[in-house]
């Protein structure tokens, strides 16, 4: 059971925070078990929370298929390659289950608004079908900048 957490505590319980897009994905065997994970490399556009050296991440879920080694995480939802996003990773040093703080809490895209061109956050969480737990909606989204704005104000301490 994932519970549902406020904002306030997935960005004080996330070590970093990025906006960035996925470059692409590779299932391999992890060191946890061995299990399969599916990793996804994700090039950083724009660090929110945190400090990271490099200019790509790496994430790992657990799951995914290594030759005839299937492994499925019920309501585990994986970015897809080519999505941008902002990404609330838990841990830096530990391989988990989900690589987000609150799984789907975790996860926002960034879309673009066809009409106005503008750069848009929109919850992943509350997409998810299989919690039956909803966060507030985001139906349309939030403004990028105001949403990378609220969550370095909440780092500050701000609000």
């Amino acid at each position: 059971m994932v519970l549902r957490m406020s904002f306030q505590e997935i960005v004080s319980g996330a070590e970093l925070i990025v906006d960035g897009e996925v470059l692409k994905k590779e299932t391999r065997l992890s060191s946890m078990g061995p299990r399969p994970f599916t990793y996804f490399k994700i090039a950083i556009i724009d660090i929110v929370k945190g400090e990271y050296p490099d200019e790509t991440i790496e994430i790992g879920y657990m799951g995914g298929q290594v030759g005839d080694l299937v492994l499925k995480v019920s309501d585990l939802r994986m970015p897809a390659v080519g999505e941008r996003g902002i990404y609330f990773i838990e841990s830096l040093g530990q391989q988990q289950i989900h690589p987000l703080i609150g799984w789907q809490q975790g996860h926002y895209r960034v879309i673009v608004d066809p009409q106005t061109g503008q750069e848009r956050a929109v919850s992943e969480y509350e997409r998810d079908s299989g919690t039956g737990i909803r966060a507030p909606l985001l139906q349309q989204g939030t403004d990028l900048s105001d949403f990378k704005k609220e969550i370095r104000g909440l780092v500050k301490g701000d609000h």
